[in-house]
């Protein structure tokens, strides 16, 4: 597993170090046409070593590359262009600086402008190679004719004339969802580049079901915790903010998931004027007495402010912390040096900010839950891998907005799970290899409690 992972991590580095060949070969063209001129005749016999270097780092991306092509489901006609159009690439790189060789020079001789010429072919070469790593990572259409050709879209100046998906829902897509889901990328054999899309669906059906958000494995994947092996966006992309949550809620249910339908046509659109407002950029024209479904998303007890002395003093202290939202501030907390122990007496002021905190694998007993208390609007919570036992559930019973908590390979036994289960905002909870029975039920009673147990 950890070799698989190491791979995966030099795969990722395949966009950073495939500019360095580009950038030797196009030195070594560029040098070789300004040997032309008797001032820079110097520099033809540097113009071997560079494509020799460029061979090099050629070889490294292509083997960083086809670890990467193992990560994701890319388009298979792209991919393979891209793949042996770059092999080729180092191959020729190679053979070119052979023919500057003296061993070559000896046999036979290579005239000037053929060699500038085949400089020139590879080159061309080069640029086709990545063109089609770029349709890889930016789409099949990102250089196409329809880019130019296209109009640029109008843009709505009022909310009586914006369409639901297309103005609002839409672009959401386009900005947080399309880098894995366009032509050229398919994760999930999924494209999520129009509505037909959304309807086809990939590998799990149907991205959306027309009238229910709840039935919706769209609507489901970006609403998971963040460390759920299924949540969206992946790989630490930016996630969903609780605006375009609402939004896409909103038009699942209310709108009936639509294509044409108006913004004012959605039953009970007034709700979410502020927040469309917000999206398009136009001034809002909200009623006093509305109450949005973004409020009903974003708890109104954190504080639209944060000491900032506070908070860097927790980050002297060891703390990594990710501002999730600015209005109000909503911080992501974690601690990562694994042999250090946290001072969570730095977190106290920041205590009703803080949404999201993460103290696993830290060695840590049931002492935290006082500290952990005082963070009465936390969502998200991860202690597992940690000395934790029963006795932690009632430090945990007052938080009203905790929806996810880790408790994996602690000591808790059914006894936490039966005082958790009167949590009624806790939707799952994970007690992989502990003291819980398998045979513990689901809570089918004033809410459903997911237990993960395997």
């Amino acid at each position: 597993m950890i070799l698989l992972d190491i791979f995966s991590y030099l795969g990722r580095m395949h966009p950073l170090v495939v500019h360095l060949p580009i950038g030797f070969l196009v030195l070594a063209a560029v040098f070789d046409l300004l040997t032309y001129k008797s001032n820079y005749a110097f520099l033809k016999p540097t113009v071997p070593l560079i494509l020799l270097l460029g061979g090099f780092s050629a070889t490294i991306a292509c083997v960083m590359g086809w670890f990467l092509s193992q990560t994701g489901d890319y388009d298979y006609l792209i991919l393979r262009n891209h793949k042996y159009t770059g092999i080729s690439v180092a191959v020729i790189s190679f053979i070119f600086y052979g023919l500057k060789s003296t061993f070559s020079q000896a046999i036979f001789q290579l005239s000037d402008k053929t060699f500038s010429g085949l400089l020139l072919a590879q080159m061309c070469l080069l640029s086709y190679a990545g063109h089609q790593g770029g349709n890889l990572t930016h789409g099949a259409d990102y250089l196409s004719l329809s880019q130019i050709t296209q109009k640029e879209k109008v843009q709505v100046s009022s909310l009586s004339q914006a369409k639901v998906f297309e103005d609002l829902v839409l672009p959401v897509l386009e900005n947080k969802c399309q880098q894995c889901h366009q032509n050229g990328k398919k994760k999930g054999d999924l494209l999520l580049v129009n509505y037909q899309d959304l309807l086809k669906g990939g590998k799990n059906g149907p991205a959306i079901v027309l009238g229910s958000s709840a039935k919706s494995e769209l609507f489901r994947r970006v609403t998971l915790p963040a460390d759920h092996k299924e949540f969206m966006p992946t790989d630490g992309k930016p996630a969903l903010t609780p605006e375009e949550i609402a939004v896409l809620k909103w038009w699942l249910d209310e709108g009936k998931g639509a294509e044409n339908i108006g913004f004012t046509a959605v039953p009970h659109h007034e709700k979410m004027m502020a927040v469309a407002s917000n999206m398009l950029g136009i001034a809002a024209t909200t009623l006093p007495q509305e109450s949005t479904i973004i409020q009903a998303i974003i708890n109104p007890n954190i504080p639209k402010q944060v000491d900032e002395k506070a908070l860097q003093n927790a980050i002297a202290g060891g703390f990594n912390i990710r501002l999730m939202n600015h209005n109000p501030v909503m911080l992501d907390v974690s601690f990562i040096d694994k042999k250090a122990t946290p001072n969570l007496a730095l977190l106290v002021p920041l205590a009703k900010n803080i949404v999201w905190l993460n103290l696993n694998q830290l060695n840590l007993s049931n002492n935290v839950g006082s500290s952990i208390a005082l963070m009465s609007n936390l969502e998200k919570l991860r202690l597992e891998k940690n000395n934790i036992s029963d006795g932690i559930a009632s430090d945990l019973i007052g938080l009203q907005h905790l929806n996810s908590l880790n408790l994996n390979e602690t000591q808790v036994s059914n006894v936490t799970v039966t005082e958790l289960k009167k949590l009624k905002s806790l939707q799952h909870l994970y007690v992989w290899r502990t003291k819980v029975l398998e045979t513990q039920p689901n809570d089918t009673n004033a809410h459903v409690l997911k237990i993960i147990s395997k």
